[in-house]
Formats: C-alpha cells, sequence, structure tokens
C-alpha cells in the first residue's frame, strides 16, 4: 500500500494537487459511501466544472478527454489512496469514508492558502 497521505503532506499534495482529481473527491463527497457512480457520469461533471458548462453539453471530445484522464491515471490513483473504489470492469466508482477526510484536508488547505 503507498504512504498514507493523511499523514504525509507531500502525498496528499501530489494526490489533491491536481484539480481534477480534487474535483473528483469533492464530488463523490456528495453520495452516501454504498453509492455507485458511472465514469461517464463523473467524466461529463468533471468537465463541466472545468469547462463552467452544463454535463449536458459538454462536446464528445472533450468527454472522451476527461473519461480517459480518468480511467487511466487519476481513478487508479485514488483507489490506491482509499478514497475511493474504482471498478475498472464496470467502470464504475464508488465512494470510501476516505473520501470526507480528504475533502476536509483540501478544504481546510483552500483556508490556509
Amino acid at each position: 500500500m503507498p504512504t498514507d497521505p493523511i499523514t504525509h503532506p507531500a502525498v496528499l499534495f501530489d494526490l489533491l494537487g491536481n484539480r481534477r482529481r480534487l474535483l473528483v473527491v469533492e464530488y463523490l463527497a456528495l453520495f452516501d459511501r454504498d453509492a455507485c457512480v458511472e465514469v461517464r457520469h463523473l467524466a461529463r461533471v468533471v468537465r463541466g466544472i472545468e469547462l463552467g458548462e452544463p454535463p449536458r453539453q459538454i462536446s464528445s471530445d472533450d468527454y472522451e478527454s476527461a473519461y480517459n484522464g480518468l480511467i487511466q491515471t487519476h481513478l487508479p490513483k485514488l483507489a490506491a489512496h482509499d478514497a475511493l473504489e474504482y471498478d475498472d470492469a464496470r467502470k464504475t466508482v464508488t465512494p470510501t469514508s476516505r473520501v470526507e477526510q480528504y475533502t476536509l484536508l483540501a478544504q481546510v488547505a483552500r483556508y490556509l492558502r
């Protein structure tokens, strides 16, 4: 298991210093822990936030860029640090209890800037 970001600030910064991963964590914190969120939905929401547009208005190219980035990089990294459970076969994520801790730490970091 990787170093615990909660106790190692440099690891936490690496994990949540990426805006897309931070958006995923903050969005998943809105769900119950047993909620199952499809990656395609998550990609539209994240890209919509990045572009300042409603998720339904996201173009196919923008959607695919976000989707590919999530499945190839961001979701596996967040899963490795127990922020979420990622089912690569079903392309779904489920928030864990740690997602709330990550969200709180991100809010504290914003406050301290």
